[in-house]
């Protein structure tokens, strides 16, 4: 249906008839405009100018669709046909309208006609939900982000001391969502006893200027023991009520690295102290024999000299533990040499000692292309693996194996074997291998710096073990050309 009448002439009629909804249109704080049939504006109040940053001017004559997002056309279309042509006499409908200065808006749209002299108008409140879609669009990605980052977060109600949680949470105490839900006394429930209660009273005094900040251990549904790290903030929400809200971070890893840490300087600390007093000790003694030789001299130097051998393995173990973990390369000096012949030098002080033989097998005249001295350094630290963990196997094997493209080594022992669980551990920075409640002297750092060694190389490195069936180390270098 099309309309007729002007602007003006709209104007002049709905001012002597409605003086009184014409002074409610224009103080309501309700966005509001009339148009005709065609879509055209004809009246707006001073909240719909405000709302799109136009004046009344700019706004009158034309049509409401300039204003609409293009995705809101063909509904809105539809809407209107609906209401002109079909009879409906009102609609409602969310919708995006662009603004002057280029922003968007999200509203509320609500439409009704009415008749003037038998013409139809229609009436349209727009109400301005643009800050509580943001808001919604922004819960929405944070609930996407703290479920895509696994973020434990936790809010807790003070007053009826019910617990919501992210599925992070539940990832880490290992609860699954439940229709009941938690509250505060399951929550402390996964708490070991004595942090239990330490929590349990700084929930206690917790209020609004105090911040929470909590680490302790808590047993899963799994039975696992895991440190955590709780933080946490108490505000009153507008309606009065108090609540903290926090996060929750699994810090097991620090806590057992932190520990590892001072496990290794005692260690260190030990092993260190041992033969710089028998050092110390060969040391005194010497000089009190200086003027007067007598025949325990050489036996005195020959304790000093693997003292002083003993310190410096150590002292060259942490150097290049130390340089490994600050991503330093290991520099290698390659030569061509015999196996074979690198085996018996680096194993003398087995034979000397007479407690174990050493037995080579294998390719007697095979050659590689490799750092001789970096390579007997593991060989050495295979062996006496062997004669420390294995020392009721008094036979050590080495055996050197020609493979497509590769040579093998492999230190053989008769041992008790190693458990499976211990195996992935073995190369690992400071780990120490402990049988049967025995403790075993060394840094932790051989094997660990062996497979440095092997993998700058382009080798492997590996370990084959079962309790009570021996282990056998090993390594690969790639074939000489």
């Amino acid at each position: 249906m099309e309309s007729n009448v002007s602007t003006t002439d709209f104007e002049n009629k709905f001012s002597e008839c409605k003086a009184g909804f014409d002074a409610i249109f224009q103080l309501t704080t309700a966005a509001s405009k009339i148009i005709d049939s065609n879509l055209k504006i004809l009246k707006v109040n001073r909240a719909l100018t405000e709302l799109l940053g136009y004046s009344d001017n700019e706004l009158v004559g034309t049509r409401i669709m300039d204003y609409a997002c293009e995705e809101d056309k063909q509904h809105w279309h539809e809407l209107q046909d609906a209401m002109w042509h079909q009879g409906k006499p009102n609609f409602q409908l969310d919708a995006c309208i662009k603004k002057k200065d280029g922003s968007l808006a999200w509203v509320h749209v609500t439409t009704i006609v009415f008749k003037e002299d038998d013409i139809p108008y229609a009436y349209t409140i727009l109400d301005d939900f643009t800050d509580w879609k943001k808001l919604q669009e922004s819960e929405q990605r944070l609930s996407m982000a703290l479920k895509y980052s696994n973020l434990a977060v936790w809010e807790l109600d003070l007053t009826d001391r019910s617990i919501s949680r992210s599925d992070g949470f539940d990832q880490l105490f290992g609860e699954p969502v439940t229709e009941k839900g938690w509250d505060e006394e399951n929550f402390l429930a996964m708490f070991l006893p004595e942090d239990r209660l330490k929590l349990k009273e700084m929930l206690d005094m917790i209020s609004p200027e105090r911040q929470l900040d909590f680490q302790g251990c808590i047993r899963t549904a799994s039975g696992t023991i895991k440190w955590i790290n709780l933080q946490g903030r108490a505000e009153r929400t507008p309606d009065g009520k108090v609540r903290i809200l926090g996060t929750l971070y699994d810090i097991t890893r620090d806590k057992l690295a932190e520990k590892e840490k001072e496990d290794f300087i005692t260690i260190a600390s030990h092993e260190l102290k041992t033969p710089l007093t028998s050092l110390k000790g060969s040391l005194q003694l010497l000089e009190k024999m200086k003027d007067a030789p007598t025949p325990k001299m050489p036996a005195l130097l020959e304790q000093a000299s693997k003292g002083m051998d003993r310190v410096t393995v150590l002292v060259d173990d942490l150097l290049n533990a130390s340089r490994m973990s600050e991503g330093q390369q290991l520099h290698l000096r390659k030569t061509r040499f015999n196996l074979s012949t690198a085996i018996d030098e680096c194993c003398l002080h087995i034979a000397a000692a007479g407690t174990h033989h050493i037995l080579t097998e294998g390719i007697q005249d095979l050659e590689v292309e490799a750092d001789a001295e970096r390579i007997q350094r593991v060989i050495a630290n295979f062996v006496n693996n062997a004669v420390r963990y294995a020392s009721r196997s008094k036979d050590i094997v080495i055996r050197i194996e020609q493979e497509p493209e590769q040579v093998r080594v492999s230190v053989i022992d008769s041992g008790p074997g190693i458990a499976a669980d211990k195996i992935p551990h073995l190369f690992e920075r400071f780990y120490r291998a402990n049988e049967c409640g025995e403790q075993y002297a060394g840094l932790g750092l051989g094997l660990y710096i062996s497979a440095e060694i092997i993998k700058k190389h382009g080798g492997q490195i590996g370990v084959d073990s079962a309790p009570g069936k021996g282990s056998t180390f090993w390594f690969t270098l790639p074939a000489p050309g």
